[in-house]
């Protein structure tokens, strides 16, 4: 089989992940012995990106011989990285560009709450913990979706386009795109802003070369949003 035909298909089997976690069908997950109730919830969506995302990105990377892009990105993506230019690990940009968002999260805590009014985005009350109890599946929700989306919209499906059309920008713009849409239960507005978060996100694994710069800053914003918000807010005492 040729290296376009591969590509073909596995993008194929990677679009059918995306298709089926995008229509919320059933994967099997969680099991009856599962909890119930709001936690069933959270380790049903966690095990969803673990599978769909996460494990279809081994499996594909796998097969298409780049697992190593794991670790070391793909020369695939050096002219864009050519023309995005680069950023050192250790240099001032990239601590700018995580301090912002670290600032920007404690800054909108803290408006949400001297107004006592939720800041947010699109519809996020279904993914957001209610009580304290809920606290740890937020946490484990955003370390999951931070890891393994990263590695399917980040690093799978930007390759395998790009394998397929010579282009790494074409490639990051279709996952970003797609990135926005898996996130269309928060609405029109959610999806809108998902995926300019994708952008950046796309953009710091690219200057910086190294993909888990990406992950941290996504395990990060979502973090933020699931524990720290609401938090700061004092929407869920820490005591009590």
């Amino acid at each position: 089989m040729s290296d376009a035909w591969r590509a073909a298909l596995l993008l194929a089997l990677a679009l059918a992940a995306f298709v089926h976690f995008a229509r919320g069908g059933e994967v099997g997950f969680p099991p009856p012995h599962w909890p119930r109730g709001r936690a069933r919830y959270f380790t049903r969506a966690a095990a969803r990106i673990a599978l769909l995302f996460g494990a279809s990105s081994l499996v594909l990377l796998g097969l298409a011989g780049h697992l190593g892009a794991l670790a070391t990105m793909p020369r695939a993506f050096a002219p864009l990285r050519a023309q995005t230019g680069t950023v050192s690990l250790a240099g001032s940009a990239a601590w700018m560009l995580g301090g912002a968002i670290a600032a920007g999260a404690l800054i909108g805590a803290g408006i949400a709450r001297l107004t006592r009014r939720r800041l947010q985005i699109g519809r996020l009350g279904a993914v957001l913990p209610r009580e304290r109890a809920e606290l740890g599946w937020g946490f484990l929700l955003s370390m999951v979706a931070g890891v393994c989306e990263e590695w399917f919209f980040r690093l799978l499906v930007p390759l395998l386009v790009t394998s397929l059309s010579g282009s790494p920008l074409l490639g990051f713009a279709a996952a970003t795109l797609l990135f926005g849409a898996a996130h269309r239960y928060q609405g029109w507005a959610g999806m809108v802003a998902t995926a300019l978060t994708g952008a950046l996100l796309a953009y710091a694994y690219v200057a910086t070369a190294s993909l888990w710069v990406a992950v941290a800053l996504h395990v990060f914003i979502d973090v933020n949003a699931l524990v720290l918000r609401p938090l700061l807010t004092g929407r869920i005492a820490l005591r009590g």
